[in-house]
């Protein structure tokens, strides 16, 4: 029996998203590829490992005995790689999933650090809602999320990436009194919010509701650009990176809206699988950790 890394690999990404399609999509290959390597696995085991059923792939009496073995198998290749390979050797094109505040400041350079760093290592961005990018993880048609939130479950592993101080601010035209509000008093003014998909609003749900805000009249939208626009034109109270807007508060479009408590900083963090086995994935992290800077937005007007 001459069973490889590849084909043990294809079982145990099979096996975890329950589908050959799902397995392809998280290694990067094609469904037939996957198949192919876990039928050889059978045919040199001489027993299914895996059932075909009308609700997915399932483990056999056979493929749970080798569940165990291919979890092992995976660790000792990113040993290998971590401990054995150049780091220059990276290779591989990873799905990383951002939310739109990290797209218009730092993402670009950190695509740069990396292809500098890595020249064969490639990443392909996917711009959406927090909450959106961490169902592309469950479903792995993300292999890294970064996105606010310190902890996504026992699943994954969660790396502390940087943080923004997530203030209130609205235009001077709304004539806000020039003091603190009360969390009550927010329901007397119209709000501007990011959409439900939004891993902010997850971030902050419970802070908000300990202290007792309410917002009456709510305008959503998924785009931080348009967001800003809508508070810049006076249309209600937002929430919004302190960074992202500084110059528009330098400049008088925007004014800080102060309340009694202020909101804590929004962190933000690099997920991703733990069962992934990837040391790029945790090169790519160390990489954004290094490389976060919000106060990067290139175009202010």
């Amino acid at each position: 029996m001459n069973i490889t890394f590849k084909q043990l690999e294809a079982f145990l990404f099979s096996a975890r998203s329950g589908s050959f399609s799902a397995a392809a999509t998280a290694l990067h290959t094609t469904q037939s590829a996957v198949s192919k390597r876990v039928a050889e696995i059978e045919r040199m085991c001489g027993a299914a490992v895996l059932h075909r059923t009308p609700r997915g792939l399932e483990l056999t009496q056979t493929g749970r005995q080798l569940m165990p073995l291919a979890v092992e198998a995976q660790k000792l290749l990113v040993r290998i790689e971590h401990e054995v390979s150049d780091e220059r050797t990276l290779r591989g094109t990873f799905r990383i999933g951002v939310t739109e505040l990290t797209a218009l400041t730092w993402l670009t350079r950190l695509i740069d650090r990396i292809q500098a760093l890595h020249p064969k290592l490639m990443l392909e961005p996917i711009v959406d809602a927090g909450l959106k990018l961490f169902d592309g993880l469950e479903d792995n048609t993300i292999d890294l999320a970064i996105m606010p939130g310190t902890f996504w479950g026992e699943r994954y592993r969660t790396v502390r990436v940087g943080q923004v101080e997530d203030l209130w601010v609205a235009s001077p035209q709304l004539g806000i009194p020039d003091r603190p509000l009360k969390p009550e008093e927010f329901a007397h003014y119209p709000m501007l919010e990011q959409s439900k998909g939004a891993a902010k609003n997850r971030f902050y749900a419970a802070w908000r509701a300990e202290h007792g805000f309410r917002f009456n009249q709510v305008f959503a939208t998924n785009s931080t650009t348009v967001l800003r626009e809508l508070t810049i034109g006076g249309l209600g109270i937002s929430q919004l990176a302190l960074d992202y807007v500084r110059t528009d508060i330098e400049e008088g479009r925007l004014r800080i809206i102060e309340s009694d408590p202020m909101p804590p900083p929004m962190v933000y963090s690099a997920v991703y699988r733990i069962d992934s086995f990837s040391v790029a994935l945790a090169r790519i992290s160390q990489l954004a950790v290094e490389t976060c800077d919000f106060t990067l937005r290139a175009n202010r007007s």
